[in-house]
């Protein structure tokens, strides 16, 4: 292989084999409007794009094909109701194939004494843990996808605009580009999954359950550490205030 194409709202987007590509989801509401899931979170997945065929599309789409056919793609974590096997697919997936995962979340609960809108902030965090996990790939080009949304596309491309990621001696500048969930892209689709996992283990956490929900177990605790970085913000001040 050598590049990748992806189909985004800007047109075609081809990437050498060395790109990092991260492809991320939203999960809850950056207001906390929804009383039972009172969560707002940014998370996905990462890889180099010439592993994305075997790491994420080819493995993906099997698993949806055998395990998910009675389900209408895109797949939504939200909308399924597992049964055991689906669960143990699931898990191989996520234990067997070792693409990065990064997530940032926070809660209604949060203790913000800063005047940067919460979604800056969680968006600010999400690229240090994206950063966190690319100090381990070899690339040489960085690629975010966001799933298009027309209540918080702007807001969270606002956040991750104009950044630059340093690798060596070089600056990376990190290009941004948005693609609509309705094309059933795999990697949108497991994006779904990783945030969405992130997100209700902060609810559970927020419950009183101290225990790690199994989902959150499997995603991001039953791989090699190197391949992910999650956070959760229960406290926003400026620096040496904390």
């Amino acid at each position: 292989m050598n590049e990748l194409i992806f189909e985004t709202e800007k047109g075609q987007f081809p990437l050498s084999e060395q790109t990092f590509v991260v492809v991320l989801d939203d999960t809850g509401h950056e207001q906390f409007q929804d009383p039972n899931y009172r969560v707002f979170g940014l998370g996905g997945c990462a890889f180099l794009a010439k592993d994305y065929l075997r790491l994420i599309e080819k493995p993906w789409n099997y698993m949806c094909e055998h395990y998910f056919a009675e389900e209408e793609r895109p797949l939504h974590a939200t909308d399924i109701r597992f049964s055991s096997e689906q669960m143990g697919a699931l898990k191989h997936f996520f234990e067997k194939f070792e693409f990065f995962r990064i997530a940032t979340t926070t809660s209604y609960k949060v203790d913000s004494e800063v005047d940067e809108r919460l979604i800056d902030i969680v968006g600010a965090s999400l690229l240090q843990r994206i950063v966190d996990v690319a100090k381990w790939a070899d690339f040489d080009r960085m690629f975010i996808i966001f799933e298009s949304s027309d209540r918080i596309e702007s807001k969270v491309m606002r956040s991750l605009s104009g950044k630059k990621v340093t690798k060596g001696a070089r600056e990376i500048e990190i290009e941004l580009a948005v693609m609509p969930k309705s094309t059933s892209f795999p990697a949108l689709e497991v994006a779904d999954f990783i945030a969405h996992t992130a997100g209700t283990q902060t609810r559970s956490r927020n419950e009183g359950e101290a225990k790690i929900r199994a989902d959150f177990d499997i995603i991001f605790r039953s791989i090699d550490g190197r391949l992910v970085s999650f956070m959760e913000i229960t406290k926003a001040c400026e620096a040496g205030n904390a």
